[in-house]
């Protein structure tokens, strides 16, 4: 999945490049704004059912019609309250006009998302991770080109945030097609009692989803009326580019949550030992992105975006270690809700709302952009800790030490690498990059972080992608 994806996130992000360098850090405010102000909300319509449904399909693929009528059913109805409510809500608030408009035409996607999000569940319970890696493609796809094209019209948010309506739309047609033959014949399903069964099974996941999706978007939101703008496009700009270096790690997260739900229900002893293997390759993965993202986060915010992007940087610095700590904690959430622990993701993702919150209020007047990522990454941080206290209770304890020794040796190995990078870095950017990763690679091997028997995996596994 991880492989697949590639070509689908960079698209995705080489959009948001073109965005910020055509509209400039103010537009680029507003068309940032006006998406996490829907996305925020727009969550309201997942309700849990779509992690549910990859997870019982994932078990049972016979059920998969069943699932996706009533879960398509509720979302259809919950997202045309939540347009409602989105527009409601974007007049009231008295901003610009320009502003406004924008998120009108952002609150349509509310819908699509609502449709093609459910569809890539559905691949993603059946373990076809290459559809779901090209329905994401065609989006992204038709972004880039109808960036492009824009870049010959004056710079308006309101164009690309209708690009953005539009390649969902192409999303959910690529989507519906590739999905037709397992679910045919598939009807909306008004069965109120069979939507009280699903409301029960999904609410907490839902709950989590919500809190999530709020403390991921609540910094832009309380930055446009905070501090401006400008202040949300410097944010915008490090928040996209953080995900972006990360993609990776979320990728694998999702790619390894039906095989949790699915050994959960026939070998828990192979489950614990995927969880650890999962928790090694993460370490793997995600640490040097952020080290590195963090030291070159000046140079790659100037190449990317320009020089009117002076405040990303620093927020850059702090959000690829809030990255991090997402793919981590994605991982572990994945985990939890494949063996029946979803109300524990509930509790950690309402803490860890509560704690942005309080800290973007305080932060944020003073520190603006900067603030707002502290914030961030300080959710994140207490949420990682609680996942883990819970694993370490719940989990055979000599497989969560053997992933602790790793990962000290993974920041042993990377510790080295940084410091030689950076010395290089000073005469050529490029070059310091480079040596720094190759750096990596092969101390990880010489402190023992990378075995034989790691070696031999990923050999085998590079031997079937050839095939």
């Amino acid at each position: 999945m991880a492989l697949a994806d590639v070509a689908g996130k960079a698209m995705a992000f080489f959009y948001y490049v073109l965005a910020a360098r055509h509209l400039g850090v103010e537009r680029y405010g507003v068309l940032s704004f006006a998406l996490a102000f829907a996305t925020m909300l727009g969550v309201l319509t997942d309700l849990g059912l779509g992690t549910i449904a990859t997870r019982e399909i994932a078990r049972d693929g016979m059920q998969a019609r069943s699932q996706v009528g009533g879960a398509l059913t509720i979302r259809l109805i919950a997202s045309i309250v939540v347009i409602a409510v989105i527009a409601g809500l974007a007049s009231v608030l008295r901003y610009p006009a320009t502003t406004v408009r924008v998120v009108y035409i952002c609150s349509i996607s509310v819908l699509i998302n609502a449709v093609t999000s459910l569809l890539c569940n559905v691949f993603q319970g059946f373990e076809r991770m290459e559809l779901l890696a090209l329905n994401r493609f065609s989006q992204t796809a038709v972004l880039v080109v109808g960036a492009f094209l824009l870049l010959h019209w004056p710079p308006a948010p309101e164009r690309y945030a209708l690009l953005y309506v539009v390649a969902g739309a192409a999303s959910v047609v690529v989507g519906g097609i590739n999905a037709a033959p397992v679910l045919r014949r598939l009807k909306l399903d008004f069965d109120f009692v069979h939507w009280r069964e699903l409301l029960r099974t999904s609410t907490p996941v839902g709950l989590a989803a919500v809190f999530t999706v709020f403390y991921y978007w609540v910094g832009t939101t309380l930055l446009s009326k905070m501090s401006g703008d400008s202040a949300v496009g410097n944010y915008s700009a490090a928040f996209r580019l953080a995900t972006a270096l990360v993609f990776v790690g979320l990728a694998f997260s999702g790619a390894v949550f039906p095989l949790f739900s699915r050994l959960f229900a026939s070998d828990s002893d192979r489950l614990s030992r995927a969880l650890e293997m999962g928790s090694r390759y993460m370490v793997w993965i995600t640490l040097p992105v952020a080290a590195f993202g963090a030291v070159f986060a000046g140079p790659a915010v100037l190449l990317l975006y320009g020089r009117g992007y002076q405040g990303a940087p620093e927020a850059l610095r702090v959000l690829v270690w809030w990255a991090a700590c997402a793919s981590f904690n994605s991982l572990f959430s994945n985990y939890l809700i494949s063996v029946r622990r979803a109300k524990a993701i509930t509790v950690q993702t309402g803490t860890s709302l509560a704690v942005c919150i309080v800290l973007a209020v305080v932060l944020i007047p003073g520190l603006g952009a900067t603030g707002a990522a502290v914030a961030l990454l300080a959710s994140e941080a207490v949420g990682f800790c609680y996942l883990v206290s819970l694993l370490l209770r719940s989990v055979d304890g000599a497989r969560m030490r053997s992933v602790a020794v790793n990962a000290a040796r993974v920041a042993l190995a990377l510790g080295l690498a940084v410091v030689l990078s950076a010395a290089v870095a000073k005469w050529n950017v490029v070059l310091g990059l480079g040596v720094g990763l190759a750096a990596y690679c092969v101390l990880l091997v010489v402190v023992g972080a990378v075995g034989k028997d790691d070696m031999r995996a990923l050999g085998s596994l590079l031997g079937r992608f050839s095939e």
